[in-house]
């Protein structure tokens, strides 16, 4: 689960940086990598097994997660502040 979790946070963190498109790619992989991630985690330390992935993939999600809000947030920003320029009054 934790190989999982890391290869869906990379695919994350890799399509967070497209502005708009990317964004509906990454938030899936998030929606899956960061419970994978947290369940492996869990498991690990209850088994007493290497829990390095799972950190590595919880924390490429966490990052991918960041992206993605910052790009949302801009967009929106962006926007709104053009919006009175589409006005013909």
């Amino acid at each position: 689960m934790g190989v999982a979790g890391m290869v869906l946070g990379i695919i994350a963190v890799i399509f967070a940086f497209i502005p708009v498109f990317g964004a509906f790619i990454a938030f899936p992989c998030l929606v899956v990598g960061l419970p994978l991630s947290g369940v492996a985690i869990y498991q690990g330390r209850k088994r007493g097994t290497g829990i390095g992935m799972a950190i590595a993939g919880l924390t490429t999600c966490i990052v991918a997660l960041v992206i993605t809000v910052v790009w949302v947030a801009v967009i929106a920003v962006g926007l709104s502040a053009s919006e009175p320029a589409l006005r013909l009054n």
